[in-house]
């Protein structure tokens, strides 16, 4: 038996021992939002096991390569995201625990703007939600196929079996729990870094620093903030937090464990340019890091890979079965049950989806660019006072209706910049529609 595959059987039982139990005594609460008691301890590893994805992993190491130190503008972007969503829970959704379940910026754009905003909201975060599931299970499938050595098909039904499983018996409880370990074994990708030699040197930093990417640069950060702002996974992380300081300490710790493989991550990619290797910068991760380590390490790191994407594929999952089931307006023993079939439905039709996904980055960036629409909508409602719901519905129906443009003229490209077009076109309108009103409420006035 293969080291990998060891490791791989020890991971399996590790996590089913995590499900078993957690599920034992298990209430409707903790199943759809773990009672709204999450620790710091919790919010830390769950937030950074959702939120570091395993494609971060081999897209950062091939952007990194491509686009040297601005790389880490994204990880700024995901420090903005987590204190707008410390305050937007301080301020606004601590307040709503004990009398609503949210289980998404839907259901609170429901709260502020009507009916509309929340059925068009959750529509938009179920279609996002599913492709980024087709995203997630397509490179687990990958993964396991090459990890175990076998054909695909059988990989895909493992990966969607595992998933499916656990989250069938524990829910939201069981996804914070193995979060917590698949949290701890993403780690290690932070020892690969001692395994090649550094090509740093003073002449070679302007190679890491080219000043013609700084618009790559800042458009990185901006999606990164309003794609992690939005995400129904981190909403629901963030109102299941036991309280503000919680979820601060949390947030806090979940951001440096980020930066720790983040920056192992862009080590990685940098001293490769710096090295001058030659190679297809998108197969880097698989032929420059996984190829040269040795063997014990090499199988960890492929595990580690499986645990980022299994931790973003059951938040992923989980937040598009309770979104489908509508938990908010049900009975939770009804809410249960309903997002339990959704659960396993949309995760089965994602499944044969990923069969027939043609392009990865141009659907990352798709996805991107859809969810951005919805973080816009969510910082505009804080910075905006007294908006009508006819003005954030205008901006919502643009911005969307741009997106769809954007892709039929294929103008939202692998540039993070493109992917803000729809957002930015929705800002227009929305402005406009403001100021109309106002002018004509104002002209009313004076007669």
């Amino acid at each position: 038996m293969s080291i990998a595959i060891l490791y791989l059987i020890i991971y399996l039982f590790i996590l089913g021992l995590i499900t078993w139990k957690s599920s034992r005594r298990e209430s409707a609460s903790d199943y759809l939002n773990s009672s709204k008691k999450l620790t710091a301890w919790e919010s830390s590893w769950t937030t950074f096991a959702s939120v570091l994805t395993g494609y971060n992993f081999v897209i950062g190491i091939t952007f990194a390569y491509l686009y040297g130190f601005w790389y880490l503008m994204a990880f700024v972007g995901a420090a903005g995201a987590f204190v707008v969503l410390y305050f937007m829970f301080k301020k606004q959704l601590s307040g709503f625990q004990e009398k609503f379940n949210l289980f998404s910026v839907g259901d609170y754009f429901g709260l502020k703007y009507g009916i509309f905003s929340k059925k068009f909201i959750n529509t938009v975060l179920c279609a996002s939600l599913f492709l980024f599931l087709i995203l997630q299970i397509f490179v687990n499938t990958q993964l396991f196929s090459i990890l175990l050595d076998i054909s695909k098909i059988s990989a895909l039904l493992l990966t969607t079996g595992i998933v499916c499983v656990y989250l069938w018996l524990g829910g939201f409880k069981v996804s914070i729990k193995t979060d917590i370990f698949q949290g701890i074994l993403i780690l290690p990708i932070i020892l690969i870094v001692f395994f090649f030699p550094p090509h740093f040197s003073m002449d070679k930093l302007p190679m890491a620093f080219d000043t013609s990417q700084l618009g790559f640069a800042i458009g990185l950060a901006l999606v990164q903030f309003l794609t992690l702002i939005a995400q129904p996974e981190s909403f629901q992380r963030i109102f299941a937090a036991k309280d503000s300081v919680a979820l601060k300490k949390g947030l806090i710790t979940a951001f440096v464990l980020i930066a720790l493989v983040a920056g192992a991550i862009a080590y990685l990619g940098i001293n490769f340019k710096f090295a001058g290797v030659q190679m297809d910068p998108s197969s880097l991760f698989t032929a420059g890091v996984i190829g040269a380590l040795p063997g014990w390490l090499g199988s960890l790191l492929l595990v580690s890979l499986v645990a980022a994407f299994m931790g973003t594929m059951d938040s992923s999952a989980f937040a598009l079965g309770v979104l489908l089931a509508g938990a908010s307006s049900r009975s939770e023993k009804s809410a249960v049950l309903k997002t339990r079939y959704f659960m396993l439905g949309g995760t089965v039709i994602a499944a044969l989806a990923s069969l027939y996904l043609f392009s990865f980055l141009s659907s990352v960036f798709a996805l991107i660019s859809l969810i951005s629409i919805i973080g816009t909508g969510l910082l505009i409602s804080f910075v905006v006072k007294k908006i009508r719901p006819l003005e954030i519905n205008v901006f919502l129906i643009a911005g969307t209706i741009s997106f769809i443009v954007g892709l039929l003229y294929k103008f939202i490209t692998d540039n993070p910049l493109t992917a803000l077009i729809p957002s930015g076109v929705g800002i227009v309108v929305f402005l406009i529609v403001r100021f109309y009103k106002r002018e004509k409420i104002g002209t009313a006035t004076n007669f």
